[in-house]
């Protein structure tokens, strides 16, 4: 990523200052959950990426990448609950700490994310993954609207792009396993070793 996109992507957010953007995405479900939220996270990782290595989290609180890949799953997992997006339309206040929450996981993420190994990476990008499918997958079985402020419809096209979502990221988590670790042939080279270890 060029510098001048990273920093055109990290100026997104100034776009929620405009009211009729920021209420044509937040007016309905979906775009507010599958298209506001992201684009708040790559704005956050877009500054990191511009900022550079200093915009990473000090090693000594951040080993492995645990604390900010940890404040990223806190932040999905809280505005994964229908009542916290309500509530943002209802207070300003909760509107801009919603903002503010998605920007910083994003812009720690990117830090995060590249200082965790392969394992820690994979189980956390794994756990947001598994985490989207099961709300997804709430949100189209729920017998009735789960959020006052949308529509029982945008519920379930909603439910559904969350089903994608983790799909792709799922993806990305496979793809940070190392060649050969999921091939069968490898778990069978790796028996004979525990067993003349024993």
């Amino acid at each position: 990523m060029r510098r001048s996109l990273a920093w055109a992507l990290a100026a997104l957010p100034l776009l929620l200052l405009i009211p009729p953007l920021r209420q044509l995405l937040e007016s309905r479900m979906a775009p507010h959950m599958l298209v506001e939220l992201p684009l708040l996270f790559v704005a956050g990782w877009a500054l990191a990426r511009a900022l550079g290595p200093r915009a990473r989290l000090p090693a000594v609180i951040d080993a492995h990448g645990l604390l900010g890949l940890t404040w990223v799953s806190a932040v999905s997992a809280l505005w994964m609950i229908p009542s916290m997006l309500d509530l943002s339309l209802l207070d300003v206040r909760l509107q801009w700490a919603k903002y503010l929450a998605w920007w910083l996981a994003g812009f720690i993420a990117r830090g995060s994310l590249s200082r965790a190994g392969a394992v820690v990476g994979v189980f956390f990008l794994g756990n947001i993954a598994w985490m989207l499918a099961t709300a997804g997958l709430l949100y189209q079985e729920a017998p009735q609207r789960l959020c006052v402020s949308y529509l029982f419809d945008e519920q379930l096209v909603t439910g559904r792009g969350l089903i994608v979502l983790a799909v792709a990221i799922g993806a990305l988590a496979l793809r940070r396993l190392p060649v050969g670790t999921l091939s069968p042939a490898s778990a069978c080279r790796e028996a004979p070793r525990r067993v003349s270890a024993e």
